[in-house]
Parts: structure tokens; sequence; C-alpha cells
């Protein structure tokens, strides 16, 4: 019988070196204010467990928001920067409510009480009122909340809803549901914010794609009366892009010819697209131009997540330091 070779014996410092790869704590792409940029919300687990950062980009400071034995999933900030949105769920179990905090520390609050415990079916923070979703094994539930107006229920079916994308000026919400039975392939909605309730729906128009092919609303144009809504469609079996003009009830589909799937966003001057592109075991990022239609690589290495940031720039990340780039 032949011996197993001896594993070789490392020296301290390549052994330190290849632990502190799997030891390094791990950074998110931030999240910025839309209005007030420089104020950014991101995650980490560099306290053992993830939780929720604050990043000031004007004076440098970080500083930690959450800090629960569990961990904090779940935060954006207001469009204006001065309100940090958490979900507080109880011990890990994704059952609970949104929080919020002022962006340069305070106290917690409850951010809307009228909405009870649930789980998180899509949070929309605008700049005159929110939107949540709430889901419960009795099933969904979607509210909306003026800013020092009285929070009212829009929307409740026994199937899943979700809060999906608020327009710029908060005149119109879209909401995905599967009243058609699947709630793996949903379907659109918009709704008008100013004049909807439950018992009467302000429908502007709808979408649907048919039993197996689902559609999943991404982002209104960054534009102040932007009508155009970023898609997310499955009509030929895989994740590919369309904008829908929700006004007209006019549609493009962004015609990239991708292996694998793709999912975007809108650069801040509505011009372009920074598309993400998945398809075997790596990532890529493209800028796609809407009035022309071309599209060109924009990956500098193998990037894992990236968004189009005001200046123009786009921030992205990669196992590694975050890299900022300028297009």
């Amino acid at each position: 019988m032949t011996a197993e070779p001896a594993a070789p014996i490392l020296s301290p410092e390549v052994t330190a070196r290849w632990q502190a790869r799997f030891r390094a704590p791990r950074v998110s792409l931030p999240d910025w204010a839309q209005d007030a940029p420089q104020r950014n919300v991101y995650s980490s687990d560099l306290s053992g467990v993830v939780e929720q950062y604050a990043w000031d980009r004007e004076t440098g400071e970080h500083r930690q928001v959450t800090d629960r034995p569990n961990g904090t999933l779940i935060a954006t900030v207001s469009p204006d920067g001065e309100t940090i949105w958490w979900f507080a769920d109880t011990d890990g179990d994704e059952f609970g409510s949104w929080m919020t905090q002022p962006f340069a520390g305070g106290e917690d609050s409850v951010a809307v009480a009228a909405v009870e415990a649930a789980y998180p079916a899509g949070l929309e923070v605008g700049r005159t009122m929110v939107a949540i979703g709430r889901s419960t094994d009795d099933g969904s539930e979607l509210w909306l909340a003026p800013s020092g107006g009285t929070p009212r229920v829009i929307y409740r079916h026994s199937d899943p809803a979700s809060v999906d994308a608020l327009s710029q000026d908060d005149a119109l919400l879209v909401v995905s549901h599967s009243e058609h039975g699947d709630p793996r392939y949903p379907a659109l909605r918009v709704l008008r914010t100013g004049d909807t309730t439950l018992e009467s729906p302000a429908v502007v128009t709808e979408k649907w794609d048919g039993e197996g092919r689902g559609l999943h609303a991404l982002e209104f144009g960054p534009l102040p009366d932007d009508r155009r809504l970023l898609v997310g469609h499955e009509r030929r079996g895989r994740d590919e892009l369309l904008i829908w003009d929700v006004a007209a009830d006019t549609e493009t589909e962004i015609a990239l010819d991708l292996p694998g799937d793709v999912t975007a966003g809108f650069y801040p001057d509505g011009s372009a697209l920074l598309v993400g592109h998945d398809h075997a075991a790596r990532s890529e990022i493209y800028r796609y131009d809407l009035a022309s239609g071309a599209w060109r690589s924009w990956t500098p290495r193998r990037a894992s997540s990236a968004a189009p940031r005001p200046a123009p720039t786009a921030r992205w990340s990669w196992p590694g330091p975050r890299r900022r780039c300028r297009r």
C-alpha cells in the first residue's frame, strides 16, 4: 500500500494570506439618495453579520446604522438623503416592520405605524409619499402613505402582490400581481396614486404576457415627468428588457443578442441604460444608448454588480476593492 504524500507545511505568512481571503469583510454597492447623491447607504458584514451603514461622501464619514444579533439585510435612503429606511425582522425570519433613522444618526422609529408587521412585499420611498407592500399567510396588502396624510390600503388580494416602482413625480405606482393564478409569472398594473383607493382603484394601464411569461418592473425613467418604465420580461425563456411608455401604452424591446440573462437601470439623464449581463458564471457590464440603440462593453474586469451614478459615473464591484469609472 502506497502511503499518502504528506501535506505541504505552509509558512505563517502564506497561511495568513489565504485565510484573509475568506475572512475579509464584504461590502455591497451603495444605494444613494437621488437628490443628494453624496449620501449613501450600503451593507457589510464587517461586524460578523450583515448590517447597514451610512456613508457621507462629502465628509468621508462611515457610520453603522443598525446593530442586531442576526443582522439587517434591507435598507434604502430617501430621495432627499435625510432618512434611512431599514427592515426590522424578528430574529432573521424576514417577518417584521419598516423602521426609519435620520441619516446623520439618531433614534429609530416605526416608519408607518398603521402598517402591521408582515413579510416585505416591496417599498418605494418617494418625495411626497411612500408605498409599502406587506405579505402574510392571508395574502397581500399594498399601502400608500402620503407625507402628512393618512395611510390607506390601495390593494388587497389572497394571492401574492408587491409594490414595484414609483414615478419620479410620485404620480404613478406600478404593482405586480398574480391574479391570473401563478405568482411565478406576475402581471403589472399602473395606478394613479392621487385617487387610488381599495374600493376604487385608478388604473392607468395593465400588461400581462400570458401564462408562463412573467413581467417585472425595474424602475421608472429618471426625469421629472418620465413615463418610461423599464421592465424585465421572459418572452424567449430568459430575462430580457423592454421599455414601456405607460402613458402612451407603447413598448420597445431592447434587442441585445446576448446569451444568458440581463438586467438594467437608467442613467441619471435618462439617455442610456447600464446593462448587467450574466452568463456561464461570468458577469459583464454594457452601456446601451436609447436614441441610437448602440451599445458597448464597459466591463473593466469580471464585475459582479454595477449601478450608474450622476456626473456621469458608474460604480461596480468585484471580489476586492470597489472601483469607480467615468465614461
